[in-house]
């Protein structure tokens, strides 16, 4: 019997035991975690858990611990590929025959430390913290214009619509490196609908932090001041790959693996954040931050360990859950040559994207429905008749 071990306890880390349990995988599996909880899934850190509406069990993922070893707060810092060794932070060793990496991304931080009221959303432990701090804040501003900065925004204004948020990017524009102008355009104006405060195009300068310690005003590249009673980081992640410099597959952006999930060196895997993956239908690599890539990729290395050959051939799908509408990403939303409309209601539309009149991509609101049949007509290479779908009295579902 061999024995698998796999590096990180996250979401793609627990979805990975659970498929290879449910094929009921015969060799040992042993999970490094650096946290102190199972595993659980990511976005009801920043929704649901964080509003209170949701508790610790409600997300975690279910996995048999009798048939495995857990090993929890526990990092690894050193691997020896040629023996096949990992070696964690008090120098114990372990062998292994075959290796996963899903030990994800850490939130990228800036150099103010010391203060109190300055936080980070990665982790149950960061989300529970924010909360506890919500409470007692009245101004509160977060850096960052993408999607965490946006989902956070929307959960306190729900619970809490009188404080104060303000959002600050050095971009122009919200949700610079993963959108394209319609839904940023559609989300801007949602979010100052429900006053949220907007400084793009503007980066932060300095913290100030009253006697205790705490944070109590900020200072923008602008010069101008800002009461701060708390501040929430979200300027991106990176890809926690510093255990692997020297070694022929460290690469900046991940670990760069092809669509079985498989690295260049034999019996050597990676999934979820980490992954700087192949993806057939971009025809590139790409790195995935999204709960859809942890879900799929554990599944297709479950199956790949079990003995099922199978590739990775899922179209990139996001969601975003702010203010109680949902807004759903498909595919490419920016190389494109055309476009085209289907609006149903003032809060209900999907745009889809064309180049060479060909479906490469979508997006709705509060239309889901929509894009899983826009899913199976890209997959299917469904031939467009562009005046049917124009028209919106004709259900999708009919030019499958």
């Amino acid at each position: 019997m061999g024995k698998l071990c796999i590096i990180g306890g996250g979401h793609a880390a627990g979805k990975l035991v659970n498929n290879l349990q449910k094929l009921n995988y015969k060799d040992d599996i042993l999970v490094f975690s650096e946290e102190d909880s199972l595993p659980y899934e990511r976005p009801p850190l920043s929704k649901d858990f964080l509003l209170g509406s949701k508790q610790k069990n409600d997300f975690h993922i279910d996995i048999d611990l009798d048939k495995i070893s857990y090993y929890y707060a526990t990092k690894i810092n050193k691997i020896d590929f040629e023996k096949k060794l990992i070696f964690d932070s008090n120098n114990t060793t372990y062998s292994y025959d075959r290796l996963v990496f899903a030990n994800g991304s850490k939130p990228k931080k800036i150099s103010h430390l010391d203060i109190y009221g300055v936080h980070y959303l990665r982790s149950i432990k960061d989300s529970i913290k924010i909360r506890e701090g919500l409470e007692k804040s009245k101004n509160i501003v977060l850096l960052g214009g993408g999607y965490i900065s946006l989902e956070i925004s929307s959960s306190i204004k729900q619970k809490y619509p009188n404080k104060k948020i303000t959002i600050i990017d050095t971009s122009k524009k919200i949700l610079f490196r993963n959108s394209n102008d319609d839904l940023r355009e559609i989300i801007l104006e949602n979010q100052k609908r429900h006053l949220v405060n907007f400084y793009l195009d503007t980066g932060l300068r300095d913290i100030e932090k009253n006697v205790n310690g705490y944070i109590e005003t900020i200072t923008l590249s602008n010069n101008e001041k800002i009461a701060c009673d708390l501040l929430v980081v979200g300027i991106g992640v990176t890809p926690n790959t510093e255990i692997l410099k020297g070694s022929q597959i460290y690469f900046e952006n991940g670990i760069k693996v092809n669509e079985y999930c498989e690295t260049e060196i034999k019996d050597v895997y990676a999934i979820g954040d980490i992954a700087f993956a192949k993806n057939m239908f971009l025809d590139k690599h790409i790195r995935e931050e999204s709960w859809n890539n942890a879900e799929k990729q554990s599944f297709i290395l479950a199956q790949n360990l079990t003995g099922t050959k199978t590739a990775f051939n899922e179209i990139p799908w996001f969601w975003t859950d702010q203010f109680k509408q949902n807004f759903q990403i498909l595919g490419d939303i920016n190389d494109y040559d055309s476009k085209i409309f289907r609006n149903y209601l003032e809060n209900k539309k999907t745009i889809l994207y064309f180049k060479k009149n060909k479906i490469v991509g979508a997006l709705s609101e509060n239309n889901g429905r929509d894009i899983s049949i826009i899913r199976k007509m890209i997959k299917k290479d469904v031939e467009i008749d562009l005046e049917k779908i124009q028209n919106i009295a004709i259900d999708l579902k009919n030019l499958l």
